[in-house]
């Protein structure tokens, strides 16, 4: 009988391993920019995503407050998270709404495209967007509010986020702000990143083994960023960081998928909405319990 002969071949590489079929693997592979969201029981839910709430640096803003107020989610309590930062604080959005969803706090979340904020005035094309943003926060933030900062920690000579002492003196004097107002700041350390796009790393049963360009063992991502940790020590005691790292990487080493194949990266360097609902959102939910800022 072929097809029992069939089965017989197939079933040793299979055997003991789950591997999704291509429609599975690419169905997750989506973020807040090109997903709206719906699935949140939540007011404005469905304006607040990436498409409309991640700005692209060149925005001229001729009414920047309809902006600002659209890309909000009020609740009955009275505390607020802000959530700002680049690209790399759109990719957590779905944790946004998760944290919105489960506790009763509003959550405020404009970002920009390549600009960092707190704003670095070297970085002239953006503008006075995330500047407008600074103001914006200081002048709103109050007692129990917390401001959440993640920017891409870039490699090479277009990174201008914690590339000198600057970037730390910076940020240290947006927290006094925040602070002498009754709020607290929370900063996301690096993140990995990687050379091949996530849709390479799909793992199928005649290839069983992640592809090594497809991980990146945690010591190396850890001497590639040696810079930035240094500059990490500069910073003040009041700024709380939150390291990503223990639960995006497994064993040593920082995978794009996780242990069963699953996309943890929408591309080379940004989280999938499955990423944040898996194992982002519940282990910063822990964190944020743990330092008692809800």
């Amino acid at each position: 009988n072929l097809s029992a002969i069939t089965l017989i071949f197939l079933g040793k590489p299979l055997k003991g391993k789950l591997y999704l079929s291509n429609y599975k693997f690419e169905n997750l592979i989506t973020r807040s920019r090109n997903n709206l969201n719906t699935h949140h029981n939540l007011p404005n839910n469905d304006f607040y995503n990436g498409k409309n709430c991640h700005l692209p640096s060149n925005t001229v803003l001729t009414d920047e407050m309809l902006i600002f107020e659209k890309c909000i989610i009020n609740k009955e309590g009275l505390e607020t998270i802000y959530f700002a930062g680049n690209s790399h604080m759109d990719h957590f959005r779905e944790t946004h709404l998760s944290i919105s969803n489960s506790l009763n706090v509003s959550i405020d979340g404009i970002t920009v495209s390549d600009c960092i904020f707190p704003p670095d005035q070297r970085q002239k094309k953006c503008g006075d967007i995330q500047l407008r943003q600074k103001d914006r926060i200081l002048k709103n933030i109050g007692k129990g509010d917390l401001v959440i900062i993640s920017n891409r920690y870039m490699i090479g000579p277009q990174n201008k986020w914690f590339d000198n002492k600057y970037s730390a003196e910076r940020l240290n004097e947006f927290t006094k702000k925040v602070i002498s107002k009754g709020g607290k700041v929370v900063l996301f350390l690096p993140t990995p990143e990687f050379d091949v796009n996530i849709h390479e790393c799909k793992e199928v049963w005649f290839k069983p083994f992640l592809q090594k360009k497809c991980l990146i063992k945690e010591t190396e991502l850890r001497s590639i960023r040696e810079n930035n940790y240094q500059i990490l020590n500069y910073l003040s005691k009041d700024i709380i960081l939150y390291d990503l790292l223990p639960i995006i990487c497994f064993r040593g080493e920082c995978p794009m998928t996780d242990n069963i194949g699953r996309p943890l990266y929408y591309d080379t360097n940004h989280f999938t909405d499955f990423a944040n609902r898996e194992y982002i959102y519940k282990d910063f939910i822990n964190f944020l319990e743990e330092k008692e800022l809800i």
